[in-house]
């Protein structure tokens, strides 16, 4: 089991690696057409409206299925005239390298990767109910000054989440949810139990000795 956890772990490491080296190849010519912001955006749509939502086209375009050629027909036929022509011969590109199945990760590198030169940081804030739009802005707001930077907020709601929120920033996570401060006040009890049982035991031990 250990051993097919860690070929897992090295099969997502690589996935990222790939997603990492053409998501700066999609960037570069991106930026040379000037339509960074719009490409992302038809990236993105692409994969959450239409590669997640079909699995029938998911298959097809993110598969091995078909060979490039089919691959590279369905793609004009499907987008061409509605998609942005630096990102249509990008994924041209990608099924010629038959690095298709990798789009998601291609994505994720390139919003991280703009992020970052433009100075932005995503953050996502997970709360047990719906966050107002001015629970929203007030949290933006905050999170703008304490960190520095300009956010992008991303919104989730976990209902099984006890009060406050969870927010991830990067790869660290701020846990302000009721359930952690419970989680945090039994821990210390217990830590306070076991010294003042510590310190029970050594005044019976040294009472035994006088």
């Amino acid at each position: 089991m250990s051993g097919n956890a860690s070929d897992n772990s090295k099969f997502d490491l690589s996935r990222q690696r790939i997603g990492a080296v053409y998501a700066k190849a999609l960037l570069a010519s991106a930026d040379q057409a000037g339509k960074t912001e719009i490409v992302l955006e038809e990236l993105g749509s692409l994969i959450h409206d239409v590669i997640q939502q079909r699995e029938d086209l998911r298959r097809v375009i993110c598969g091995f299925i078909t060979t490039h050629e089919h691959r590279v027909e369905l793609l004009d036929k499907a987008f061409g005239g509605k998609m942005t022509p630096v990102l249509l011969t990008f994924l041209k590109v990608v099924s010629q390298h038959e690095r298709q199945d990798c789009l998601a990760e291609i994505y994720d590198a390139a919003v991280m990767l703009n992020n970052e030169r433009r100075g932005v940081v995503e953050v996502t804030a997970t709360t047990a109910t719906e966050l107002s739009q001015d629970q929203f802005d007030s949290l933006v707001a905050t999170l703008n000054t304490k960190l520095g930077r300009e956010v992008v907020l991303k919104s989730e709601v976990d209902p099984d989440l006890i009060g406050g929120l969870i927010l991830h920033v990067g790869d660290t996570v701020f846990d302000g949810s009721i359930a952690n401060r419970l989680k945090q006040l039994r821990q210390k009890a217990l830590e306070t139990t076991a010294q003042e049982a510590k310190a029970s035991l050594e005044r019976f031990t040294n009472s035994t000795q006088n």
